[in-house]
């Protein structure tokens, strides 16, 4: 996940979430495996609500709020079985953002005849086919709290479910000083990535 973040900081990466790229934070990485032994990928992110997030109440917008838990949530993708030792390591760096407004170029792919059932059975152990994070399907936030320009606010991301296709993501934002609720989502996406070039050997 870390070389995914720097490579976007390192050219400079300029899309719809870009304003938040340089201002998060990897705070913690885990991947670990419930009952079910199943793989559930769990990171957290910090930035601060700067004025540019910010509507004319000085609170943060609802727009952004939302970009920001889909950016982070997506990142969760990238995290793969192991990676969490690694990563954890990492804690203030400050390259972060995501490649999905990116993806979005394929986005007209017959995206409106994906089947619900057209999936695996969910076992997020395969997070290897969401190497490009795929692209949103549905994102649904219920805003709890005004988030003030200058709060610091952590942002936790869960893979509840990533099959070949679909996934479904959860995330939380919170004021760090308390950890009270500012917002929630649930992120649906899909892979609308182009079929890998046929091998040459």
């Amino acid at each position: 996940m870390l070389d995914m973040l720097q490579e976007l900081d390192r050219i400079g990466s300029k899309d719809f979430s870009s304003s938040f790229v340089a201002h998060l934070r990897l705070v913690t990485a885990d991947d670990f495996a419930e009952s079910d032994h199943r793989y559930h990928p769990r990171v957290v992110f910090s930035c601060t609500v700067l004025p540019e997030h910010c509507n004319r109440l000085g609170n943060m917008h609802g727009g952004a709020t939302a970009t920001l838990l889909d950016l982070c949530t997506s990142l969760a993708l990238s995290l793969k079985p192991g990676g969490a030792d690694a990563i954890g390591e990492h804690d203030g760096v400050a390259n972060s953002g995501e490649s999905h407004q990116g993806n979005e170029e394929g986005i007209g792919n017959d995206n409106d005849n994906v089947d619900d059932n057209d999936d695996d059975d969910g076992d997020v152990n395969d997070i290897s086919s969401w190497r490009l994070l795929g692209v949103s399907r549905t994102l649904a936030v219920t805003y709890v709290r005004p988030a003030p320009s200058g709060t610091d606010v952590l942002i936790e991301c869960e893979v509840v479910h990533a099959g070949r296709r679909l996934s479904s993501l959860r995330g939380i934002l919170r004021r760090r000083s308390d950890g009270a609720v500012l917002a929630t989502c649930e992120h649906g996406k899909v892979i609308t990535d182009p079929p890998a070039p046929p091998s040459k050997l």
